[in-house]
């Protein structure tokens, strides 16, 4: 199953033309849940259908729009099966830089500390799996400062997995 989120129209657009996926979706990342992604896609009896989880979530170079990660984290657990990966980059600051554990930088994207990543990804209920310090794109002739997280979810934090 291969999907993609994204709030521009002109990249659904664009993708859609090139028949990539097997659904589009055009919703703000914290707002997903099942039945407005794999439910779309594969819908199933009520009973079948809440029991569907995603086992994947990637996101490079999205994160990078997002200030305090820990909603979206959360919203991202909850649509999840228990094991399930979630890898993504984003933008690096020190804790220096960013003593909120994100800041807003002059290009209008947001960079966020380590430890600011793995916390929010911990509360939410994954584990840090891999971490590694990239250039996850060149602005202007510049290496961009980046992270590669990889997390796997241990629980969803409802009481029936605990």
């Amino acid at each position: 199953l291969r999907e993609e989120e994204d709030s521009g129209k002109k990249n659904l657009n664009t993708n859609e033309d090139k028949r990539l996926y097997d659904g589009l979706f055009a919703l703000d990342l914290e707002d997903m849940t099942i039945e407005n992604t794999l439910g779309v896609l594969n819908p199933l009896p009520p009973e079948v259908g809440n029991k569907q989880k995603i086992d994947l979530i990637t996101a490079a170079d999205v994160l990078v729009y997002f200030g305090k990660l820990n909603s979206l984290f959360q919203t991202f657990a909850k649509i999840s099966s228990v094991g399930a990966a979630l890898v993504f980059s984003c933008e690096r600051a020190s804790n220096e830089e960013a003593p909120l554990g994100w800041r807003l930088l002059p290009s209008g994207r947001f960079a966020h500390t380590k430890s600011h990543a793995v916390e929010a990804a911990e509360s939410a209920g994954y584990k840090l799996v891999a971490y590694k310090e990239i250039v996850p794109r060149m602005e202007k002739g510049e290496e961009v400062k980046g992270h590669l997280f990889t997390f796997s979810l241990r629980h969803t934090g409802t009481t029936d997995e605990l």
